[in-house]
């Protein structure tokens, strides 16, 4: 049966579960962030072309617009293997949590600090990816 006070309640527990939960957040996010800035900063310096080609004057062609979607695909490829490694790499280092008290389930919290905002930091930090994405789009808007 639903009740507000005990949802309540679970929000504002500080149990010790909910303790280590929130340093082993904080652990994997410093982790998984330094990682990303790392690897972002090599992506950019090596992998992504930083000059700025411009494809407003030209309509796009359908032969183009494959061109595009082709590269985007390879560079959508390319990050994916790259995140799958990372995250690999981040789970290497033990959980601080574990280690202090080993009942406690290790990287339950992974889907907090990896899934969601690292990717979206990892995507941030690769301007030209982004941009290529947002080229591929206009492109088959005006098609």
């Amino acid at each position: 049966m639903y009740s507000f006070e005990k949802r309540l309640d679970r929000i504002t527990t500080t149990d010790t579960i909910r303790v280590y939960k929130l340093i082993e957040i904080f652990q994997f996010s410093l982790i998984f962030f330094v990682l990303i800035v790392f690897t972002s900063y090599l992506l950019n310096k090596f992998y992504f072309d930083t000059k700025h080609h411009s494809n407003k004057d030209n309509k796009p062609t359908p032969w183009k617009v494959f061109k595009k979607f082709v590269k985007v695909y390879l560079e959508v490829f390319v990050v994916i293997v790259i995140f799958f490694y990372i995250r690999k790499i981040g789970l290497l280092f033990p959980s601080i949590p574990h280690l202090y008290n080993p009942k406690f389930r290790e990287h339950t919290t992974l889907e907090y600090s990896v899934h969601i905002a690292l990717i979206v930091v990892f995507i941030e930090l690769i301007p030209k990816f982004k941009h290529n994405v947002e080229e591929l789009m206009e492109m088959l808007l005006e098609l």
